[in-house]
């Protein structure tokens, strides 16, 4: 029961956080956050609890986005258009990932970086279907049923229930027969093939799962902005995903997320301030410092964010122990 104090108290915090602040620029920058740290989630699954080193996540994030975008301006139902895009993602992630996760670590993750450059570049030569490099505009809204959802609040609500849906979706995933292996091939996979797992199955199913996912929140964010871009998909949101793994601690489930929050936040703060002081840098400057951040913390605190409140917590539960022991 102890153990559940804690995140209710989280999930409680996130839900009254747009009533207790009604800021328009806190809610949208939560939103933000929500939606990359559910992306970042995906990920840290892969590359954390899985051994799999796919760069390629942006990709199914943005293919998510512009099929339900492109579908719901041609008149398919919303909801429709978000299961068409998850069913599109899914059938190309088995497709492209049969073949690809036969090859292992930096051959893996050349390959599936060449898969995010295809992707980025076929979606911003198809003008007449995609908008092209000048982004796609126009989406309707979301609607379910006679439920419209309109304006940042309504998305705030939409998101964090997917990042939390999510957070709990792998939590009981990786709790399973199927997580156990997961964790079992990631270390050795000649001593789980020893043991009958079939490695090359569960690779591609949790693949496939962490494709989807990303087309999930990539279809929630084409409705939330109503105008997307191939930019918006490509290499630097692969680094920032990256960035938000390390920093949060991807060995622990949660950490992504707590990745996500910092990265957004001190990206606001570097823009906000930063620029007074050293205006003649670019735009790109907050690039410097999380290089720099990256680099802090894989020396000083390679478990992340994460692994540091788990120290914490430990710590503090032996202190309890100690005070109630007689």
């Amino acid at each position: 029961m102890k153990g559940h104090i804690l995140p209710g108290l989280v999930m409680l915090a996130i839900f009254l956080l747009p009533i207790i602040v009604p800021s328009p620029y806190i809610i949208g920058v939560m939103c933000f956050i929500a939606i990359y740290g559910a992306l970042a989630l995906g990920k840290a699954v892969l590359m954390e609890n899985s051994g799999i080193f796919s760069v390629a996540h942006p990709a199914w994030f943005g293919i998510g986005a512009y099929v339900t975008a492109i579908a719901t301006i041609r008149g398919v139902p919303p909801l429709v258009s978000i299961g068409v895009a998850a069913l599109c993602v899914a059938c190309l992630a088995y497709i492209m990932g049969a073949p690809l996760l036969r090859l292992k670590e930096y051959y893996l993750a050349n390959a599936t970086f060449c898969l995010l450059i295809i992707m980025e570049i076929v979606i911003g030569n198809m003008g007449s279907l995609t908008g092209g490099h000048e982004g796609l505009m126009g989406i309707p809204p979301l609607t379910i049923g006679p439920i419209k959802f309109e304006g940042d609040r309504d998305f705030y609500f939409l998101s964090w229930g997917l990042c939390i849906g999510s957070l709990w979706f792998f939590h009981n995933l990786m709790n399973t027969r199927a997580g156990r292996a997961l964790r079992t091939f990631m270390y050795s996979e000649v001593a789980s093939k020893s043991m009958g797992i079939n490695v090359s199955q569960y690779k591609l199913r949790i693949f496939v799962i962490t494709s989807v996912m990303a087309s999930l929140t990539g279809s929630i964010l084409a409705f939330w902005l109503r105008f997307i871009e191939p930019a918006m998909f490509g290499i630097p949101l692969m680094i920032e995903l990256l960035t938000m793994v390390i920093v949060g601690g991807g060995g622990i489930l949660y950490g992504p997320i707590l990745g996500a929050f910092t990265i957004m936040w001190l990206r606001e703060v570097i823009q906000a301030y930063l620029a007074r002081l050293l205006p003649v840098m670019t735009a790109e400057v907050d690039a410097v410092f999380f290089g720099i951040i990256v680099i802090l913390t894989l020396i000083f605190m390679p478990g992340g964010i994460a692994g540091w409140v788990e120290q914490l917590m430990h710590a503090g539960r032996r202190v309890g122990e100690r005070l109630t022991r007689p």
